[in-house]
């Protein structure tokens, strides 16, 4: 048997929450001095109490702990595996809303910086060619989401592609269809080009669209080096940039990964360079609108 500062140590749990385990009930023990009061616990008591620190770190109070144990003298290992992994995506989910807050912020911030000052990035303005492309459309439910969805889509396509043994090729192409800017409900589509001839495949998946996307005459492109998270900055620059020129956009805004697979490493760690592509059209005088 170990006394209760010894098994603190071996346990790296403070004292102080041992007596507090205890006294819930939760950690019990083994044995008690009736005379001195000195607790005295066993090797064997140490599973039990790592599945209490554990199910504390997953964010559960100390009393759901203990009706979740009440009935058992343990948690399987595998219940325990899932309960961690289904909390490990909510606290990367919540880290990637927390990435997308402070890029956000940031960019908001150097647009009031730069408000006389010459845009950072270069705009040009381009036709865009029609484009046979291969795509999955869904809805991401937050635009902190957006990232997330981006990354397990593409891989669905890639893979979805390889069973129906077709061949793709570069460009890779994030569009996104909302019409208005939105936080919630954002109706986006990932896809990767292929060949004219790949559009009378039949798709093993329903979800696989197989389709060309029509050109235009005139679109405002910005392309720019940097981490898909500060993205927010130079949509903004192209935005402002279509505003000020008294044009709208006219079309999805299109996300297009000229360094290759947006969510394959890169081994030699160089960041991914990405072009904004917007159809535009010029905004009508307001002596022509209608009455």
């Amino acid at each position: 048997m170990f006394k209760i500062g010894d098994f603190s140590q071996l346990a790296q749990v403070s004292v102080r929450m041992l007596r507090h385990y205890d006294k819930l009930g939760l950690l019990t023990p083994d044995y008690t001095d009736k005379f001195t009061g000195y607790r005295y616990y066993t090797i064997e008591q140490l599973p039990r109490l790592n599945r209490i620190v554990a199910l504390n770190g997953l964010g559960l109070t100390l009393q759901e702990i203990a009706d979740l144990l009440s009935d058992r003298n343990d948690l399987p290992v595998e219940e325990l595996r899932g309960m961690l992994l289904l909390r490990q995506k909510e606290l990367e989910r919540e880290l990637a809303e927390k990435r997308w807050q402070l890029a956000s912020v940031a960019a908001r911030l150097q647009q009031i910086e730069q408000e006389h000052d010459p845009d950072p990035y270069e705009i040009v303005v381009k036709p865009l060619a029609e484009l046979s492309v291969a795509s999955l459309r869904v809805m991401a439910p937050t635009v902190t989401e957006v990232g997330y969805f981006c990354q397990t889509l593409y891989g669905r396509l890639y893979q979805l592609l390889a069973e129906a043994g077709i061949d793709w090729q570069m460009p890779e192409v994030t569009f996104y269809h909302n019409d208005e800017y939105r936080e919630t409900d954002i109706d986006m589509e990932v896809a990767v080009a292929v060949a004219d001839a790949a559009l009378w495949s039949s798709p093993l998946h329903t979800a696989l669209t197989l389709h060309r996307v029509p050109g235009c005459e005139r679109a405002a492109a910005l392309t720019f080096e940097g981490a898909f998270e500060s993205v927010t900055g130079p949509i903004q620059s192209l935005l402002r940039w279509i505003g000020m020129h008294r044009h709208a956009p006219a079309g999805p805004l299109r996300e297009v990964h000229l360094s290759g697979p947006a969510h394959r490493a890169n081994a030699d760690g160089a960041l991914p360079v990405i072009e904004l592509q917007l159809p535009i059209a010029p905004i009508a005088p307001l002596d022509a609108a209608p009455y």
